[in-house]
C-alpha cells in the first residue's frame, strides 16, 4: 500500500514513462529529475547546476550529453541577422523526444 500526502504546491508531476527509463545512468537520471522539478521559464546555466547538487561542470556537461542523446534535451540554433549561430537554446522535454527526420529509435 502506498500513502500519498496531499499537496497543493512545491511539488512536480512526472511522467511514469520517465521516471521508469532504464535506458538512463543513475547520474543522467538525477540530473533529469532535477531539472524537470524547476518551472517552464527556468534556464538552465550548468555552473549553477553543478553547485546545486554538489558535482563538477564536467559531471553535468556528460549528464547532459546523455539527455541529449537519450532525447530528453534538445538544442535549437540561434542565429543573428547574417545567419551566424549566436547561440544554443537547449529544451527539456518531459519524455524523450524523436527530432524529425530521425528514425525514432535510442
Amino acid at each position: 500500500m502506498i500513502r500519498r500526502e496531499r499537496r497543493k504546491s512545491h511539488f512536480s508531476q512526472i511522467p511514469n514513462i520517465t521516471l521508469r527509463d532504464a535506458n538512463l545512468s543513475n547520474s543522467a537520471f538525477r540530473l533529469l529529475m532535477y531539472m524537470l522539478s524547476m518551472s517552464d521559464d527556468w534556464i538552465f546555466r550548468n555552473s549553477k547546476i553543478a553547485k546545486d547538487l554538489g558535482h563538477n561542470a564536467r559531471w553535468v556537461s556528460n549528464n547532459i550529453r546523455e539527455l541529449e542523446k537519450a532525447g530528453y534535451i534538445t538544442r535549437n540554433k540561434k542565429r543573428n541577422e547574417r545567419g551566424q549561430i549566436v547561440e544554443w537554446e537547449r529544451i527539456l522535454h518531459e519524455v524523450p523526444h524523436v527530432a524529425k527526420g530521425t528514425s525514432g529509435k535510442r
